[in-house]
């Protein structure tokens, strides 16, 4: 190799080793503190997402995402291994800003009128990390994660098989709030988590946001969890034509199905 080839390289490993590395939970170099008795990175980027959620969404919902970027950590916190694999400050910024798209204000900066919530919440928050990351740092390859760790969230059975481990996390602190004590971080972690952001309030909420989904974008919501909330909620609600099963099977009679007897919070 030339001397100046050599020289390049070295140059570069130098920069890369000047960029404060944000992925592991031992890194001294990254500011931490402590929320309900639990370790979380402390960058001015994770500091305005939490101002974002916390200027524009209700309490309840606020509680749910800042308990599932509170379980994340606990668990990554008790898992040494873990702990050298995941990236802690992308993971804050998706549990934070994971549920944006549940947003029911006219003109959401936040929402589309024709996209799944997760679509909507993975596009603000790729958004989000290009405008506000530290250049250099949020690389194509790292928000991809991200949105694809938000995207997935809503579809476990996918998100949690993920050959990236980040994505494969992101959903697994998501999907950590319902319901109860996880076994992959102490109970002690959860209770103090759940003190400070009790759950009071979370299915009355989802209730009054995905039925506000299902009623204002309805093409968004067939043939996916939220479906059951336009047929049991939503007046003229009906997926029978929109779904798979009847592109499929399209000589098939498949009658709408029956408003239940439910009550909306």
């Amino acid at each position: 190799m030339k001397f100046s080839s050599i020289t390049s390289a070295l140059a570069l490993v130098a920069s890369v080793a000047a960029i404060p590395q944000k992925r592991c939970a031992s890194n001294s170099t990254v500011p931490y503190t402590t929320i309900a008795g639990v370790k979380v990175i402390d960058t001015p980027l994770v500091r305005k997402a939490r101002e974002l959620m916390e200027a524009n969404f209700e309490p309840f919902l606020i509680r749910h995402v800042y308990r599932t970027w509170l379980y994340g950590s606990a668990t990554i916190n008790n898992n040494a291994t873990l702990a050298a694999q995941i990236d802690v400050e992308a993971l804050a910024v998706a549990c934070l800003l994971h549920d944006v798209g549940w947003d029911t204000r006219d003109n959401s900066p936040f929402t589309s009128n024709d996209k799944r919530f997760e679509v909507d919440a993975a596009i603000y928050t790729a958004n989000f990390l290009r405008e506000n990351g530290v250049k250099g740092e949020w690389t194509p390859s790292r928000i991809q994660n991200v949105w694809h760790g938000i995207a997935l969230h809503g579809t476990s059975n996918i998100g949690l098989y993920s050959e990236e481990i980040n994505v494969a996390f992101i959903v697994e602190s998501i999907n950590m709030d319902y319901p109860g004590p996880h076994p992959k971080f102490p109970v002690e972690d959860y209770d103090n988590i759940v003190a400070k952001y009790p759950l009071d309030g979370l299915g009355e909420g989802t209730n009054r946001a995905f039925t506000h989904i299902a009623a204002t974008k309805p093409e968004a919501t067939y043939d996916t969890f939220l479906e059951p909330w336009g047929v049991a909620f939503v007046e003229g609600y009906n997926p029978v034509g929109h779904r798979l099963f009847d592109r499929g099977n399209p000589n098939v009679t498949s009658p709408p199905p029956t408003k239940r007897n439910v009550h909306l919070y």
